[in-house]
């Protein structure tokens, strides 16, 4: 794919992790056992695996239920559990269980790991999904069947001074301490997206707080999210919704940091 002409674009954007995912319906006559076939799909690239527990499912809801509902139940299912194919240099991964596909490019420390653009991931991801969806054709006749949606922006700027407050008024629109001296700050917002046809499926998390950078000195965390349902349950449909929300961090990003922030990034358009 293309890159979009009219989207902001920076040289030396301070990204430390991308993350795309897909959350879906564990496909029927799947079992951890074939978690060995799944690896087989991505080995030639990602030839390192590492066993963690399972992430919790994630939706984004919207409004309030008419009435409580209660669930009683006392049925606990076999938790099966995440799988990470790791490339060689571990900079990026992907991350498998029975009811998600993810996958992560980072920074890793002591490695030049220069960030392979939205496209590159792109292209990466929608063969990574096609190959999986073809695969869980075979153990039953079917389609994945997607329902959750994501993709997020993990940014680490670095901070000259102890002042987290007067430093990210530098970096960040929102944030605007004046003469007050504030040795760590944090936020977060969430705000709800409409699609073309008018209906909210989506939500844009930002959330940012100062850290310790695993090289030392202190760092503003700044991450934004766009997380929510395809128009469709289809792996195409999810497709679109990544490209979409693509669009949406960029733009929110441009708009909320400074220009003496894009200039020290290299702001080309």
């Amino acid at each position: 794919m293309q890159r979009p002409v009219d989207l902001p674009d920076f040289k030396m954007p301070p990204l430390n992790e991308v993350v795309f995912g897909i959350q879906f319906q564990p496909p029927v006559g799947y079992s951890q056992i074939h978690a060995g076939e799944v690896w087989q799909l991505f080995k030639s690239d990602f030839p390192v695996v590492q066993e963690l527990p399972p992430l919790p499912p994630q939706f984004e809801t919207f409004g309030l239920p008419a009435t409580p509902s209660f669930n009683f139940g006392i049925f606990n299912p076999a938790q099966h559990n995440r799988f990470w194919f790791l490339s060689p240099d571990h900079t990026q991964l992907i991350q498998f269980q029975a009811d998600r596909l993810l996958h992560n490019w980072r920074k890793i420390k002591g490695q030049l790991s220069e960030y392979p653009r939205f496209e590159t991931m792109f292209d990466s991801f929608e063969a990574e999904t096609r190959n999986f969806e073809t695969y869980v054709g075979t153990l039953n006749p079917q389609t994945l069947h997607c329902h959750q949606v994501e993709i997020s922006y993990v940014n680490h700027i670095k901070l000259d001074h102890e002042n987290a407050g007067k430093a990210a008024s530098e970096f960040l629109k929102p944030f605007k301490f004046g003469d007050v001296v504030a040795e760590d700050c944090s936020g977060s917002f969430h705000r709800p997206i409409r699609d073309a046809d008018g209906d909210i499926r989506s939500r844009l998390i930002f959330e940012l707080q100062t850290a310790i950078a695993p090289e030392g000195g202190r760092i503003l965390v700044m991450s934004l999210t766009v997380r929510g349902a395809p128009v469709e349950p289809s792996r195409a449909s999810a497709m679109e919704f990544l490209q979409r929300s693509r669009a949406i961090i960029v733009r929110e990003f441009a708009e909320i940091t400074t220009d003496s922030a894009h200039r020290l990034w290299g702001r080309v358009s």
